[in-house]
């Protein structure tokens, strides 16, 4: 049995390094059955390069199908890949990554190995970055609700499985992604922790998520559109504190939505600045951080009034062993996604 692989690549206005993306994939020692871009409407020089890179010779042997979406964000052009794939896997990778020739071989062969695996996350190396030393148990969530971040930095010889893995260098099952809830509420700016999301939906579901070290993109860190300036510290803080805020209400357990945000208040971390995060680096670095610290909070609340919408409409439904809701708002068309 040989599962059809189909690769989403979202891409907007970055056409040089699109080029390059798409080279890396037609030199792949494992090629895909199809490579689909999709570009949001009116980027005219994305459509140009598009555009010659379908009347490149090796378009032949893997083709390009492109397709454009109006909605401004980072989840509208993925939910548009998944519906129109046509591969039992699909994998997706940022439009700024070249990948390794045995990227894509290493990250579909779990899929053969274990059924219950959903979703398969790799290695992000980033030419010319020293990787700071990593903490906590990366890919995993503690029983109180931090997420150990920069599991996408992780070496090592073996994959594991871990509760969540990075956006942007990852494949799925796709009959189980199109199911699943792109929820719309996680579309603000580059769609922070949206795919955590995804993954705990998959856990709820009955299936695995696993990091694989050996399957490695190198992400060249391409210029941002003005609208999601890395640089713009305050707003991006806001909008991972709310969409973190959200997809941790989203899925806990009562008890652990409690203590979660007991945690998260009085206590957090650099970067989101509970009481305690934010006292002790008062204390050690003065007021470096000031500028993100209303941000954080104001990211906090908004995340709660937006889960307190959510479950206002669909609190009554029951949940699955993550605290997850068992409902979908999915793209999917009547497929089973059961784990035997």
């Amino acid at each position: 049995m040989r599962f059809q692989v189909s690769i989403i690549v979202p891409t907007y206005r970055r056409p040089e390094m699109l080029r390059k993306c798409v080279a890396s994939l037609w030199e792949s020692d494992t090629k895909p059955d199809e490579i689909i871009l999709v570009g949001r409407q009116g980027d005219r020089e994305t459509e140009v390069t598009i555009a010659q890179l379908q009347k490149d010779p090796r378009n032949r042997l893997v083709p390009i199908r492109a397709f454009w979406v109006t909605t401004p964000g980072h989840i509208p052009p993925v939910q548009k890949g998944v519906y129109e794939a046509q591969g039992e896997i699909v994998a997706i990778i940022d439009d700024d990554v070249t990948v390794s020739r045995q990227w894509l071989g290493r990250i579909v062969s779990h899929f053969y190995d274990d059924q219950r695996i959903g979703v398969v996350g790799g290695r992000v190396i980033v030419p010319g970055r020293t990787v700071a030393k990593l903490k906590g148990k990366p890919g995993q969530i503690s029983w109180y609700g931090k997420h150990w971040g920069n599991i996408g930095a992780v070496d090592g010889p073996q994959p594991f499985e871990v509760s969540s893995v990075m956006e942007g260098n990852w494949a799925w099952r796709r009959q189980l992604l199109a199911s699943l809830e792109f929820d719309p509420v996680l579309n603000i700016g580059d769609a922070s922790m949206y795919g955590m999301d995804l993954c705990l939906q998959a856990k709820a579901k009955g299936f695995k998520v696993v990091y694989d070290p050996q399957a490695v993109v190198y992400h060249h860190v391409a210029p941002r559109a003005p609208e999601l300036d890395r640089a713009n510290r305050p707003q991006r803080v806001y909008e991972f504190c709310h969409n973190y805020t959200y997809i941790m209400l989203k899925h806990l357990p009562w008890e652990r939505k409690i203590i979660f945000l007991l945690w998260w208040f009085l206590i957090g971390g650099r970067g989101d600045w509970g009481l305690g995060a934010l006292v002790a680096d008062t204390f050690l670095h003065g007021l470096r951080w000031a500028s993100e610290v209303v941000p954080a909070w104001r990211g906090k609340v908004k995340g709660i009034s937006a889960w307190l919408t959510r479950y206002s409409r669909k609190g009554s439904m029951k949940e699955g062993p993550f605290g997850t809701p068992r409902e979908s708002g999915s793209i999917s068309r009547g497929i089973d996604t059961s784990v035997d």
